[in-house]
């Protein structure tokens, strides 16, 4: 790919505290006003993040929310045409036929087929190819395959693959908006990077990615997209630091070591301020610090990148456990079991966590009498709940409803309800969907947490909405006086060397660029060597190694000498 500059496509470095909130809404409302016959449209990470933006922009003219309500709301009306159909049929059909035949006697699968036969009279890949008449969103981590709903991941592969395939949802989305914005690009999925880069290539259009390199989740971006970065107009740059002071900024500028990336401090930020200068301590107990830190500052914020003491002290333990040991939370993939635990926008990801969650909101409104949010939230969750269920037509479905809901609540408060015992109840008197259900008792990892307390995520819940003790990235984008942040090498997920890092970084001049660029070809060589060998390196054992080490060696060779 040529390097030359396209003038319609900006790179905006916008590290934390540079206001990037602020410039984006501001630039918003700018362009509306200028140009009074265009559209505007503003993805974001969260839904939070969404709502963040929009906040006093009351225009019709332009889109805030997430990629996946964008495609529900925008792109899915092409999803009920044929050719879609057709696509869906072609990306899925084999892992249709193979749910079909359940050669593996998959329990869970059974169940299902037999509800669908039950349902339609009949279950083959023509009797589900002519049921599916649309592709929708199923706002759940899980696919629905035999209705076609798709779940957050899929959603986003699928679009992709649409628009590769069909130019017109392209040319529609150019159409549409003549300015789109993308915050947090640097956490942004390759593909959905890719759907707008080509919608937006050679056209009049313009597209922004906002974001900062140093915030990047590795697991969710894996740098396929870097070569098209280069040619991306980077004249934009929100360099002042309006949140920190002098000192911070100039230790940032040298963990950068980078001048593209130079920050400078807000004129009124001082060092004055501070509680007391930055400091890096080396200690051998780190509880007994942490306490005597605690103890002078009271107000300060504990930052862990994890920390499995902590979930126990709590009274989470065995929640932690089990969401510890499930293969989709274990080390390298997109989130970890403090993220799902500790962030609501990744929880969203996870459909038992985020329902137990949402119960657990359902019974404090219930309890307290607000009984107006207790219907909005059953409405909003309709994804978990058979809303039907919880319907008002007539004064006597009052005393109905009232019945189920008391039900729910004295199950969910008796301490000795696990989760299954909860979601066993549920699914047998309706309250819950079947195929929410299904979903997630066919999941191997529910093993590990159907016998946890559901009271586990009660205090967890309680704990997250006053915590003094965080991790890295439960804390982005907002602002705390005083942090402590505690780093120990670890060897259980996540794998943390701390000091053969300052070894590292002491001796070699490394630039977050370049550090970027070895962990992205890493990566690939990774990736490279996983499918040559037909499996994770992590599932290597001594006896399957040996087979397969002249291939691994041979990688590892060829990666030394780039």
């Amino acid at each position: 790919m040529a390097d030359a500059i396209v003038e319609n496509l900006f790179l905006v470095n916008a590290p934390a505290g540079s206001g990037k909130t602020t410039w984006i809404r501001k630039n918003v409302r700018k362009y509306l006003l200028q140009n009074p016959n265009d559209n505007v449209l503003c993805i974001t990470y969260t839904n939070r993040a969404a709502e963040e933006l929009g906040k006093d922009v009351d225009s019709n003219r332009v889109y805030f929310g997430t990629i996946h309500s964008f495609i529900n709301d925008f792109i899915g009306s092409f999803f009920s045409h044929e050719s879609i159909l057709e696509l869906y049929w072609e990306v899925y059909k084999n892992q249709i036929v193979e749910r079909i035949e359940n050669i593996s006697q998959n329990g869970n699968w059974a169940e299902s087929n037999m509800r669908y036969i039950e349902k339609y009279g009949g279950l083959t890949p023509e009797i589900v190819r002519s049921n599916i008449t649309m592709i929708s969103y199923n706002q759940a981590p899980f696919n629905s395959l035999y209705r076609g709903a798709l779940g957050h991941d899929d959603l986003i592969s699928f679009t992709r693959l649409a628009v590769e395939r069909f130019p017109v949802i392209k040319k529609k989305i150019s159409d549409k908006y003549q300015v789109v914005f993308i915050d947090e690009y640097q956490d942004t999925a390759t593909d959905v990077l890719q759907i707008f880069y080509s919608s937006m290539i050679g056209k009049k259009s313009k597209l922004y990615l906002l974001g900062d390199k140093m915030q990047q989740i590795y697991r969710n971006y894996n740098g396929e997209f870097e070569t098209y970065f280069n040619i991306f107009n980077k004249s934009i740059n929100l360099s002042v630091n309006y949140r920190t002071t002098p000192k911070i900024v100039s230790i940032l500028n040298k963990i950068y070591n980078d001048e593209c990336y130079k920050q400078t401090a807000y004129e009124k930020n001082k060092d004055e301020n501070m509680d007391f200068l930055p400091e890096v301590r080396i200690v051998t107990d780190i509880e007994k610090n942490v306490s005597e830190l605690m103890e002078q500052y009271k107000d300060s914020l504990i930052l862990y990148l994890s920390n499995k003491s902590r979930f126990y002290n709590i009274g989470v333990g065995e929640l932690y456990d089990a969401y510890s040991g499930m293969e989709k939370y274990s080390f390298g993939k997109k989130y970890n079991a403090v993220d799902v635990l500790t962030k609501e926008e990744i929880r969203e990801n996870d459909a038992l966590l985020s329902f137990l969650f949402t119960v657990n909101i359902i019974v404090d409104y219930f309890t307290k009498e607000f009984y107006g949010e207790v219907f909005r939230i059953i409405r909003k969750a309709g994804t978990y709940f058979n809303c039907e269920e919880f319907s008002i037509r007539k004064h006597i479905d009052k005393h109905l409803v009232k019945d189920k809901l008391d039900d729910i609540v004295a199950l969910y408060n008796e301490l000795s309800t696990t989760v299954d015992d909860f979601l066993s109840l549920c699914v047998e008197k309706k309250y819950i969907r079947e195929e929410f259900y299904s979903a997630v008792v066919e999941e191997n990892d529910y093993q590990l947490v159907k016998n946890v307390k559901v009271q586990e995520v009660k205090v967890l819940a309680d704990y997250m909405s006053d915590p003094k003790i965080s991790t890295q990235h439960g804390v982005k984008g907002e602002s705390h006086d005083t942090v402590v942040f505690v780093a120990d090498n670890s060897r259980s997920n996540p794998v943390v060397h701390m000091s053969k890092f300052f070894e590292m970084w002491s001796n070699i001049d490394i630039t977050l660029s370049e550090f970027d660029a070895f962990y992205y070809i890493y990566s690939q060589m990774l990736n490279q060597i996983e499918n040559k060998i037909g499996m994770k390196c992590s599932q290597l054992k001594a006896d399957t190694y040996i087979s397969v080490a002249s291939i691994i060696d041979e990688e590892l060779q060829a990666f030394t000498k780039k």
